[in-house]
């Protein structure tokens, strides 16, 4: 046994991140070096865990393991840990009836222990949502909730509220489920369980994809995947390509749907994931039939068909897409067959296990009017002939050549707004650069008429004026000491509008001489910090970041009477953030007419560099930050 855990081990390296694997490498010396009970079976309980959602097969072995030496060592935690375990992984096998047994033993042993009792009712509740008795469902969830609330425990609310949301998405009380996922994100967006962040942005987007909101459902899809990424979660990646797919199928885009709907279906079947596995498939067969492949769509459905397990939800599809294909197909006879199963099933869902409070008759009628329609269609089917099929041949033809024709008209029409977007965007980052360019040569102009003008003939007048010194004439005296002053001001104007630092180092360089060189010359305090990964930047590029960075510190300093000043630049995963803030008297934000030519300086150099600008103010201080993603400006 110890020899194929190893090997499994070695067969899974290729799918885990490096920190996972390090992880399972650790539980698995120490499940087998182990003397202590209680850590052996912990570090089994911990892999069955961690490979829930990566191999559901081996977390079974492991939580195997874990019980079968806690029943023999008379380790009665541990015994009751694994049941809990059990309960889960029945429910993703899609084993629901022997998942509610182990957690009806599983209450026994439990009483009196509230962490234990909140979540033996939050896996009641999943339960019940999956079989659809959503009344027991929400009773169950709310006792949880209540639970979690007393022992103050993000984690456990978050998860609730997240499968409350579930519940009413699943009635179609879309707002209701939308305010519990956004309560489940506000738990769990502070937290390091990022598995239960990304559970939650998936099933959001599937009420955003219920409201027909694809941009949205898309975003937070995304969002889910790469969340999912970081914990090498392939079932729940597999469930968002999967919805992803149905989004493309909706739009026609069968080429997309396909390609996310077969990664999908492949990665929950290899997995043995077969709780899922049927909704895979009937989206899927789905997409195959919309694609006129009738021989491959029959082939998927029927082949979940022998083995359909899952939600009432999922196999009321399978059915439901069965009875579209053979329609499609003209294979009457079966496409009724298959459309009674699905009413059964979606009388069932509605009349038995229904929330109470649903209106049941408008249910039963559309889904009744539905039916009528399928027969009517059928006796028409039966009784039309060679001419009239002939005539709806011609029809169809009509209508999806009009269809195309008003397709491509709308895609050309598309592209050529696109191609005007473009235009304009990229005559306007010419005419920022332009301008741009231009504001940094009259700099350059400046500065050498200060440091090689004015300068000079300073430098002049106190020479000549210092060989009056002899005299010890006092007036002379202060003459040649303001010249001084008069003289660092000129090379510390010439050195701000080109500082050196900028054209001979790096932008980190430069900030930090320009911070040091004006906390030397004024009162508040500058502080300067880099962070994160080095910064490798186009000198275009460093010149406005710090002309972004030079024109917030003045503002500063002349307007907000600020006492401290903290700037900062942080490099992350190719994102560049630039921080100032101090802890100044604020100012109002005005709109862009009344806006400062300062702050339009700064907006112009952010949108030049395709940023975003964000502005905190408020009496106790002003933040500044600006968010720079650099694969855009290496892109441009």
């Amino acid at each position: 046994m110890k020899q194929l855990i190893l090997s499994f081990f070695v067969s899974i390296v290729s799918v885990l991140g490096s920190a996972q694997t390090k992880e399972i490498d650790s539980l698995l010396k120490q499940a087998k070096t182990s003397e202590n009970i209680a850590d052996k079976v912990n570090s089994y309980d911990k892999l069955s865990w961690a490979l829930i959602d990566i191999d559901l097969e081996q977390a079974f072995a492991f939580n195997d393991s874990a019980y079968n030496i806690s029943k023999t060592e008379n380790y009665d935690k541990g015994v009751t840990k694994s049941l809990d375990n059990y309960i889960v992984l029945h429910r993703a096998r899609g084993n629901y009836d022997k998942a509610l047994e182990y957690l009806d033993t599983y209450d026994k042993l439990i009483s009196g222990d509230t962490l234990n009792e909140a979540g033996a009712a939050f896996q009641r509740g999943v339960l019940n949502s999956i079989t659809g008795n959503y009344d027991e469902s929400l009773e169950s969830y709310q006792k949880a909730l209540n639970f979690y609330e007393l022992l103050k425990n993000d984690r456990g609310m978050g998860i609730t509220y997240n499968t409350i949301g579930m519940t009413y998405s699943n009635i179609e009380r879309y707002d209701e489920a939308i305010k519990n996922f956004d309560k489940s994100i506000e738990k769990l967006i502070n937290t390091t369980h990022i598995n239960n962040l990304a559970s939650t942005y998936l099933n959001l987007a599937n009420v955003y994809d219920y409201k027909d909101e694809d941009n949205k459902a898309l975003e937070y899809y995304n969002k889910s995947i790469v969340l999912s990424e970081k914990t090498s979660n392939i079932r729940r990646i597999a469930l968002n390509k999967q919805n992803i797919s149905s989004i493309y199928k909706q739009q026609k885009l069968y080429d997309k749907a396909i390609t996310y709907a077969k990664e999908a279906y492949n990665t929950l079947k290899e997995n043995n994931y077969e709780g899922e596995l049927t909704g895979a498939a009937a989206n899927l067969g789905d997409i195959y039939t919309l694609m006129g492949n009738y021989q491959k769509s029959e082939q998927i459905l029927l082949e979940q068909l022998d083995t359909i397990k899952g939600s009432a939800a999922d196999q009321q599809n399978l059915y439901f897409n069965l009875s579209k294909l053979y329609e499609a197909s003209n294979q009457n006879q079966k496409a009724l067959e298959f459309h009674k199963k699905f009413k059964k099933v979606s009388d069932k869902r509605i009349n038995e296990n229904g929330l109470k409070n649903l209106d049941e008759l408008q249910i039963k009628y559309n889904t009744e009017k539905k039916d009528k329609t399928i027969l009517k269609n059928e006796l028409q089917l039966q009784k039309s002939h060679a001419k009239a099929r002939l005539m709806t041949i011609l029809i169809i033809s009509l209508l999806l050549a009009s269809i195309l024709l008003w397709f491509t008209f709308q895609q050309r029409q598309k592209r050529i707004q696109q191609q005007l977007i473009a235009i304009k965007k990229e005559q306007e980052v010419l005419t920022l650069e332009s301008l741009i360019e231009g504001e940094e040569k009259e700099r350059l102009r400046i500065a050498k008429e200060l440091h090689d003008g004015v300068n000079g003939d300073l430098s002049a007048i106190k020479y000549k004026l210092s060989s009056l010194l002899k005299m010890n004439n006092e007036v002379i005296n202060e003459a040649v000491s303001m010249i001084d002053n008069s003289c660092k001001q000129v090379r510390a104007i010439s050195h701000n509008l080109v500082p050196p630092s900028l054209k001979d180092f790096n932008l980190i360089e430069a900030i930090n001489n320009y911070c040091d060189n004006m906390n030397g010359t004024h009162k508040a305090e500058i502080s300067f910090q880099q962070i994160g990964d080095s910064i490798d930047l186009h000198k275009k590029v460093e010149v406005n970041i710090f002309r972004i960075i030079q024109e917030l510190v003045t503002n500063a300093i002349k307007h907000s009477e600020a006492k401290i000043i903290d700037v900062q630049i942080s490099n992350l995963n190719d994102t560049l953030l630039v921080t100032v803030e101090d802890n100044g008297k604020g100012y109002e934000i005005k709109d862009d007419t009344q806006t400062g030519i300062g702050l339009n300086n700064i907006k112009s150099r952010v949108e030049y560099l395709n940023a975003n600008l964000d502005i905190i103010t408020s009496e106790n201080g002003t933040s500044n930050t600006i968010e720079i993603d650099l694969k855009k400006i290496n892109d441009n």
